[in-house]
């Protein structure tokens, strides 16, 4: 398959390189990053032994990760200094000032995704990005966690080379933590959606790729939409990708999640 007219030398995704960082793409020193914010771990656990499990896995027992330094609470791609260093701190710090006033609002009943009428987070405004840029951030390690190619629209949103938004996301109560409280109580809580490809029932094409964050109560629901001219360039440069997507929505297909999972990974309300 061949590209033609003004697209035909542009490249919208570039080779996965375990040796290179998922975000930039430079070689050089590299550094872990962590599934879910070493800060909101501590937040929401302190300094207690933390246990690791799948949900709906009830054959093993849970892993012990001792602290949250754990390489188990780590994605096994890396990123390089400069990036996890430098150019995604904004997004990691704002992350953290908006996921305490989500927090407090949960609590206190009220919509935390109301915390974007505050005049702070104005749309476009540098907090507001910075929200979206640590998403954008996550959604880029979760892909290459699987070998995806990295996506470069998205990715140089992530570290601050670019300003428009690729990142859709809800901010809402998260349901498994609702119907464990109902049995439990308050409780420390903490989870990831890993990657969901969102495809066409009909080719199997990728149109986009989902995934979820959640600390205590408040789950965080994100996701990027792909372009046309994305999945055609996945289709033909990277065969191997765009295969196991297909067979991740084949299988979707044939085998859908229950209305449980679905609510678990803020698929439907």
């Amino acid at each position: 398959m061949a590209f033609a007219g003004k697209h035909a030398l542009k490249m919208l995704f570039q080779n996965f390189d375990t040796t290179c960082c998922c975000l930039c793409g430079d070689a050089g020193p590299l550094t872990g990053e962590h599934k879910i914010k070493a800060s909101a771990l501590r937040s929401e656990f302190g300094e207690t032994e933390l246990y690791i499990s799948k949900t709906g896995n009830t054959s093993s027992r849970p892993n012990l990760a001792q602290s949250t330094k754990s390489k188990h609470l780590k994605f096994k791609v890396r990123m390089c200094e400069s990036c996890n260093t430098n150019r995604t701190q904004p997004a990691d710090r704002e992350f953290d000032n908006f996921n305490k006033l989500a927090q407090k609002a949960i609590c206190s009943g009220v919509d935390p995704i109301k915390l974007f009428e505050l005049p702070k987070y104005a749309r476009g405004s540098e907090p507001y990005l910075n929200i979206f840029r640590y998403f954008a951030k996550l959604l880029c390690c979760h892909m290459a966690e699987v070998q995806a190619p990295r996506p470069i629209r998205l990715s140089e949103f992530a570290i601050g080379n670019a300003d428009t938004n690729y990142v859709w996301l809800a901010v809402k109560k998260d349901w498994t933590y609702g119907q464990k409280k109902s049995h439990l109580g308050e409780h420390q809580f903490a989870a990831h959606g890993g990657l969901i490809v969102i495809g066409d029932k009909i080719s199997g094409s990728a149109k986009g790729f989902h995934s979820t964050l959640t600390i205590g109560p408040v789950q965080y629901v994100f996701h990027m939409d792909l372009a046309e001219i994305e999945t055609q360039e996945l289709e033909a440069s990277y065969p191997e990708f765009s295969n196991w997507c297909r067979s991740r929505v084949v299988h979707a297909t044939q085998f859908p999640l229950s209305r449980e999972e679905k609510l678990s990974q803020g698929l439907s309300e």
